[in-house]
Order: structure tokens, then C-alpha cells, then sequence
């Protein structure tokens, strides 16, 4: 039985869980001559996201639910932005997103996705006619503590009727691929472990679901990308047009 192809709907949401690294380093520039800060990309690009999930939600000028969304940032603890899960209209209600700001010494990798596995197993049941639930991580830095890896697997081994849970992996740094890309439109996205420069990197790849097909086909036909077949859901974020990409990835279900 082929998975990913529930729909978003009102009545059969799709929950995208936000992960995010709060750690002092992601106050660094995205790089060597960029003057934007990581959180500060992370910031407008998921406020552009959720944009996107609103235009995709509208009906008789109205936004549906269709979208369930929670936010957890994580450093040497972690904090649940939304105090839970909140629908695509509650959140549109106050605001959007709030301004996430870094700061914390650590990097509890692990830490921020047992919160994530602590609400899918309170509310996972919940979603058992949606989509299957989505968890992007922004990241930049390496883990300063507990290996997160038997957490993430167990989380992916986690499923509704529509398929097992996916993890997203953003790793924003300059060093994660082996060969230049001239035209990000053109990229075909990562497929192999030895495409992968940074060692780190390669773990977060490993820990990363590979991309629905029917995502790639939305994502490819509504933003005017060539990602291939086999393309992990894992992507460099260390551009404005990246992020784009690596969030609209997050809310590729059919409609």
C-alpha cells in the first residue's frame, strides 16, 4: 500500500512539529560575508512558512485547519513556544510565530527530541486519519550532549494509517556538501552518505526520512525545484532560498 497520500484537510489535519536549536552559536552569522544571523533566518523563514500553509488553507476567504502546528526550541533546556499544539487559525489569531531568540551554553539535541517524542506518543492517536506527522530540525552545531539517534529512531518508527512518522533535518552550515552547487533550482538533493562533507552532517542524514514522493512532486511543481527520486529529507540552511525550500518541504502534503 503506497503511504503519504492523505490529504490535509479540516477534518484529517497534518501536524508539523518545529524543532529548533536555540544554542548561543546560532546568534552567528549564516556566513563568511552575510550579515543575517542563523536564528534570525530561522525566524523570518518559518514566519514565511506558515504563511504558505495559510495561503494553502484559505476556503471562502476563511483559513481552515488543516495545519496543526507545535514549536520546541531547544539549548541547555527546552522550551514548548506554543505551550502544546495549536491549529493553523489559533496560531494566525495571535500573531504567527513569536520571535525566537538564541542563547543558551548547550546544545541538548537529545533533550529537544524527547519533547517532540513525549507529544507524539500523548497525541499521535489523535492523528490517525492525517497525514503523518512531520518534524523539522534547525540546526547548526554539534550535539554537546547525549547522542539523540535512538531517540529519532524511535520516534520514525512511530505511524499513523498514512505512513511512519518523518524527520526533517536543516543543517545550517556552509561545509555540509562535497561539491559546490552552482543553481540551487537545478539540485537534486542529497542522496548518499558520501556526498556529505561534514561528519556530523552525515548523521543527521542517516537520522533523516527520505522525501514522500508526492511530496517532491508538490514541492518541485509549486516552487520550481528539481529534487529526484531517493532525495532525503535533509537539507543545507545556510541561504534565504534554502530555508524556503527546507520549510515548504515540511508542509508538502496533497490538499
Amino acid at each position: 500500500m503506497e503511504q503519504y497520500l492523505q490529504p490535509a484537510t479540516r477534518l484529517t489535519p497534518a501536524l508539523v512539529i518545529y524543532l529548533i536549536d536555540a544554542s548561543a552559536s546560532m546568534n552567528d552569522p549564516c556566513g563568511p560575508r552575510l550579515t543575517t544571523s542563523k536564528i534570525d533566518l530561522v525566524n523570518a523563514t518559518l514566519r514565511e512558512g506558515i504563511k504558505a500553509m495559510v495561503l494553502r488553507s484559505m476556503r471562502d476567504n476563511k483559513v481552515q485547519p488543516r495545519y496543526h502546528i507545535a514549536i520546541f526550541a531547544y539549548s541547555t533546556t527546552v522550551l514548548d513556544i506554543l505551550q502544546g499544539i495549536r491549529t493553523l487559525p489559533e496560531l494566525m489569531r495571535v500573531g504567527g510565530p513569536p520571535e525566537l531568540l538564541a542563547g543558551g551554553e548547550d546544545t541538548d539535541t537529545a533533550a529537544g527530541f524527547s519533547a517532540v517524542e513525549d507529544l507524539l506518543q500523548e497525541r499521535l492517536e489523535t492523528y490517525a486519519g492525517s497525514p503523518a506527522p512531520l518534524v523539522c530540525h534547525l540546526t547548526d552545531a554539534l550535539r554537546t550532549t547525549q547522542d539523540p539517534a535512538p531517540i529519532v529512531q524511535r520516534i520514525q518508527k512511530m505511524r499513523v494509517d498514512d505512513g511512519p512518522v518523518l524527520v526533517e533535518n536543516v543543517l545550517m552550515t556552509t561545509k555540509l556538501l562535497r561539491k559546490p552547487v552552482a543553481n540551487w533550482q537545478q539540485w537534486e538533493g542529497v542522496h548518499r552518505a558520501k556526498d556529505i562533507a561534514d561528519n556530523y552532517a552525515k548523521l543527521l542524514f542517516s537520522l533523516s526520512s527520505s522525501l514522500p514522493e508526492t511530496y517532491r512532486q508538490n514541492i518541485n511543481r509549486s516552487a520550481g525545484y528539481q529534487l529526484q527520486k531517493g532525495a532525503a529529507l535533509f537539507f543545507p540552511g545556510t541561504q534565504a532560498e534554502l530555508m524556503r525550500l527546507a520549510i515548504a518541504a515540511s508542509s508538502a502534503t496533497q490538499l
